[in-house]
């Protein structure tokens, strides 16, 4: 009696081994399935996979542009012993609130320069400081290319001087909200640029994108974004040299075009 009571003690640890196995194997089936069959395995959702897009090949502008870009944005920025903002008012006439920035500026004459890019009428400055800073200006009309090449000629004037180190573009009704110890610190001690970026569905936002802007600019990544930055130098230089997207932009971005 006694060595039967010992073998049929034996038949549950057996199966509750084997049953042990037979997950362990399950289980590594499923967390170590085969590449080949990711998001198949196991599933029969095969069929409701979105494709995948096909690659697209770049044109040779395209390939030409972004090897300029990288190479740009790779390079080690001008090292400069007296680095500088450089502040680039754009603005139709005279700057209503000089003597605020007059007193923004004042103490810090080694750390700043002023650009003043005037389309309508004939600047009449308020202040010494903004005094012989203007630029060369030409027309500009809200919400065409005209800002564009407004903000590239200011940024081409700033770009002489190699102390510049990060540029502000700023309108007439800028103002400062901190003092210029706290500006320059902030600005000087970050490696990134600041610009506006966001989803508009209006007629002045995804209505100015046009298929023509393709190959490109494909649709998914058109944004709208306030015209007001502040970049690092590196991403300065990128403005400047562009060509490519600079071209589609000028022929295409328009409202309603067909």
């Amino acid at each position: 009696m006694a060595p039967r009571n010992r073998t049929s003690s034996r038949r549950p640890l057996w199966v509750i081994v084997l049953i042990a196995f037979v997950c362990a194997i399950v289980t590594g089936a499923y967390l170590y399935k085969p590449q080949h069959y990711t998001g198949c395995y196991l599933s029969n959702s095969c069929g409701s996979q979105p494709p995948l897009e096909p690659v697209r090949v770049y044109t040779d502008d395209e390939i030409a542009a972004r090897a300029v870009m990288r190479d740009l944005v790779l390079s080690q920025p001008v090292q400069s012993k007296n680095p500088k903002i450089a502040f680039m008012f754009l603005t139709p006439s005279s700057l209503p609130f000089e003597k605020l920035w007059e007193k923004f500026f004042m103490g810090h004459e080694d750390r700043y320069t002023i650009y003043v890019h005037a389309s309508r009428e004939k600047t009449v400055h308020a202040s010494p400081i903004f005094a012989g800073r203007d630029i060369r200006s030409e027309k500009v009309v809200w919400g065409t290319v005209t800002m564009i090449d407004a903000e590239r000629r200011l940024l081409a004037n700033a770009l002489q001087d190699a102390d510049n180190q990060h540029f502000v573009l700023l309108s007439e009704s800028c103002v400062p909200l901190h003092n210029f110890d706290y500006v320059y610190s902030y600005l000087m001690e970050t490696n990134i640029s600041f610009v506006d970026s966001f989803d508009d569905p209006g007629p002045h936002g995804a209505g100015r994108y046009s298929e023509h802007m393709l190959p490109e600019i494909v649709k998914r990544d058109w944004r709208k974004g306030a015209q007001w930055f502040t970049v690092k130098r590196q991403h300065a230089v990128l403005i400047l040299v562009d060509t490519l997207y600079y071209g589609k932009f000028k022929r295409y971005c328009k409202v309603n075009i067909s």
